[in-house]
């Protein structure tokens, strides 16, 4: 798969260049909130804000508070269109109440994720499923399938779920689908607050396997089973899983890797989690350094069967999706066996991606012979 490959375009249908200046305003007009704090002897750490959570200065001496609130996307229409398949007896035999069981873990992910990236530990998450018809979670088949996913999802995290809201959107979402979303909390030991500030050159790029698509850049692979697979979501990859399968593998939660590496003193300095631009997210951090990858790992074959039914080029892949690297660890090198220890112990592998030099604000990901620069 080559890099001049010309083909679709996540860009065509979710544009970042639209949204991200919009998030940017938000941020720079909702500073005047910040002061609400004050009174009770409380503050915003300002180097957290634009980073994937917040931190919160409570006064605790030990901790810092955390916050983050994600959305999943359209990872749940893949299991929709699979169990109205199964149940018109179309599909394959799927158990539909399996196909809804990853989502609960995704939606989980989708903000614990960001949460654990500036060094949280989660206590809390609550979750919003926005239904356009109240007969969606009376389906008792797939509303098990969904809690199922919440229950393990806490599980793996060591969460708590106390609370949850499931408004009935008649108008605004469709009435055989929902919208996820949620929340979490949590704390950081201040001495692990990881937000970029120790982000220099010579640094180590680790990166940590995905377990496929997780919940970024479905949009494109929806598109791409509708309008150029014969079978959808149903059609076979190599290794006999249907794509549709492929897909609904749950993402990694990482919080446990991440109290790992604060558990052995790591010293970490930025964890950036690969979810939109993909490995663009590289340099999320707006510094003057140029981050070489030199080495990267063979994507899980939903990948390479996407960019081939497509087609889709590499320069679009690693911009849309994870291709097998779902976080990335910043550290010296001395540190590679603590980031490797707290691997094993998730059954997460981690893969030595490159370095970081003095220079512009680029990712080259030299193999594939791509660059990729701010706008």
């Amino acid at each position: 798969m080559t890099n001049k490959m010309a083909g679709m375009k996540y860009s065509d249908i979710v544009d970042y260049d639209k949204l991200d200046p919009f998030k940017e305003e938000c941020i720079r007009r909702l500073r005047s909130s910040f002061k609400h704090l004050d009174r009770f002897g409380m503050g915003i750490i300002e180097e957290s804000v634009g980073e994937t959570a917040v931190a919160i200065d409570i006064g605790h001496p030990k901790f810092y508070l955390a916050f983050n609130v994600e959305g999943l996307g359209t990872k749940n229409m893949v299991a929709e269109a699979m169990a109205e398949s199964e149940r018109a007896g179309k599909g394959i035999g799927l158990e539909v109440r399996q196909l809804f069981s990853g989502l609960g873990i995704d939606n989980m992910a989708m903000s614990l994720n960001d949460l654990t990236g500036i060094g949280a530990i989660p206590l809390l998450y609550g979750d919003i499923i926005a239904t356009g018809s109240s007969d969606y979670l009376a389906d008792n088949v797939r509303a098990s399938g969904l809690i199922d996913g919440f229950v393990r999802g806490a599980e793996i995290a060591r969460v708590v779920v106390p609370v949850g809201e499931t408004p009935t959107l008649k108008g605004i979402v469709a009435p055989n689908t929902i919208d996820m979303a949620g929340a979490s909390i949590g704390i950081i030991p201040r001495e692990r607050l990881t937000i970029g500030t120790g982000l220099e050159a010579g640094l180590i790029i680790f990166g940590i396997q995905s377990s496929g698509i997780h919940a970024n850049g479905l949009s494109l692979a929806r598109k791409i089973a509708s309008e150029k697979c014969k079978e959808g979501y149903f059609t076979r990859l190599p290794s006999g899983r249907t794509f549709g399968e492929a897909l609904l593998t749950p993402t990694v939660i990482y919080a446990p890797f991440v109290e790992k590496l604060s558990g052995l003193g790591t010293d970490v300095r930025y964890m950036p989690n690969i979810t939109g631009h993909g490995w663009a997210k590289i340099m999320r951090k707006k510094r003057d350094l140029t981050y070489i990858i030199e080495s990267i790992p063979e994507p899980q074959e939903e990948f390479r069967f996407m960019q081939e039914q497509g087609p889709v080029d590499d320069e679009q892949a690693y911009k849309t999706w994870n291709m097998g690297i779902g976080w990335v660890v910043f550290a010296p090198a001395s540190e590679k066996r603590r980031i490797e220890i707290a691997g094993a112990t998730n059954n997460l592998k981690v893969y030595e991606l490159g370095h970081v030099e003095k220079g512009e604000r680029a990712v080259v990901i030299a193999p594939k012979n791509i660059i990729y620069k701010p706008r």
